[in-house]
């Protein structure tokens, strides 16, 4: 789900018993609360596997590449997504401190209480209800719901209350450490055959056990790691585009331009008018 266009914020619910996921891997400019109600969902960010259930909460931040799947074998699942914009919290006033809001999305993986369960899926409903009601009572409503699940979720982190890794396979393990490295060294030379040694197993292997373990096909893991850093350089740098292709890994501007267009959907060009901010 994104936002809707002309939104700053957005809550939707959704139950399935297929098996289902994100239909690619993707990353954006805008923050996400995936909060799984019941059944079990495994997510990946970055360079990481999260295992979650019933009353977990996933939180995504700006900017995370990330995928949600089923288990193996699925099960039905219900969850429900919040999303919302700066402008949403810019919107609050200068009275909210919005660094105190969101150093939650620094966490990735949060337990509900179970004593405040209720309470929480409550806010979570009234939010839905009003946010589709096209009117300013309704939105101011649906917003301050948000706002005090926002508070609660960053009670909940300082108690100790972030589950410990999820216990992995070996071959799950050394796919995160690949991860890992391709976040550390997307701007240097990497192929599969490279990454396989680093995962001590065959080429062929290692790729469907990457795609099995994350969800992502192995380059297209790749791009979007360089390409998100790419739209970084674009907004905050006077880089030219020939020097951002070099840095991100990549040895050719064309193709370069080509898989940007592919992941975000218009060229580097077009996005850095449309983003830049210095």
């Amino acid at each position: 789900m994104s936002l809707p266009e002309g939104k700053n914020l957005w809550v939707e619910s959704l139950s399935e018993t297929a098996a289902a996921g994100m239909s690619q891997s993707h990353f954006h400019d805008y923050y996400e609360i995936y909060y799984l109600l019941e059944g079990k969902r495994r997510y990946f960010i970055n360079h990481t596997l999260y295992d979650i259930t019933a009353n977990d909460i996933i939180l995504v931040n700006k900017g995370d590449i990330h995928l949600a799947q089923s288990p193996n074998p699925p099960v039905k699942y219900a969850r429900c997504l919040i999303t919302f914009s700066d402008q949403f919290l810019n919107n609050l006033g200068s009275e909210f401190d919005t660094n105190f809001l969101l150093k939650i999305f620094d966490i990735k993986k949060i337990h509900i209480p179970e004593s405040m369960q209720n309470t929480f899926n409550m806010l979570l409903h009234k939010a839905e209800t009003k946010i589709i009601q096209d009117n300013i009572y309704s939105q101011y409503i649906a917003k301050l719901n948000i706002l005090e699940l926002l508070v609660n979720i960053n009670k909940f982190s300082t108690k100790d209350n972030t589950p410990l890794m999820d216990d992995l396979t070996v071959y799950e393990d050394r796919i995160q450490e690949v991860c890992r490295y391709i976040c550390n060294y997307y701007n240097k030379p990497i192929s599969l055959n490279d990454m396989a040694k680093i995962a001590y197993m065959s080429p062929t292997y290692f790729s469907k056990k990457f795609k099995r373990v994350t969800g992502f096909g192995f380059n297209e893991y790749l791009n979007n790691v360089r390409i998100k850093m790419a739209t970084s350089l674009l907004m905050e740098t006077q880089s030219s585009i020939t020097e951002i292709t070099t840095f991100c890994g990549y040895q050719d501007s064309n193709y370069f331009g080509d898989v940007f267009k592919k992941i975000i959907g218009i060229s580097p060009n077009k996005y850095r008018k449309e983003h830049y901010i210095l």
